[in-house]
């Protein structure tokens, strides 16, 4: 799908090429072009970051009891709700609902 997009962009590129009063939008999508090696590049190193901390997550949380933001599909028992969690987490949207269980500072409440 990635080769299919940068095909796309080359072509779009071409026909701004006949266009001579779209220099600017030509420069930006050259720029675009050649960060795209960069951003797979950081894209395969966050994958590779999020799939050890989502092994880590299953070893240490997998039984966490559901309250909270912990439910049936987000929690840390399969390794696929393990990346939605840790996806969760790194976007920001509504991680503290993820940690108000796991930093449980009664008795032990496992199921």
């Amino acid at each position: 799908p990635t080769l299919f997009r940068v095909i796309r962009l080359a072509r779009i590129g071409r026909i701004l090429r006949l266009i001579r009063g779209a220099k600017g939008i030509r420069t930006l999508l050259f720029a675009l072009m050649m960060s795209l090696p960069a951003l797979f590049n950081i894209g395969l190193l966050l994958f590779l970051v999020m799939f050890i901390y989502s092994i880590f997550g299953m070893a240490n949380f997998a039984y966490v009891k559901w309250e909270a933001g912990i439910d049936d599909m987000f929690n840390f028992q399969t390794f696929a709700n393990s990346m939605l969690c840790l996806f969760q987490i790194t976007t920001s949207a509504g991680w503290d609902g993820l940690l108000s269980p796991i930093l449980n500072t009664g008795p032990p409440y496992c199921d």
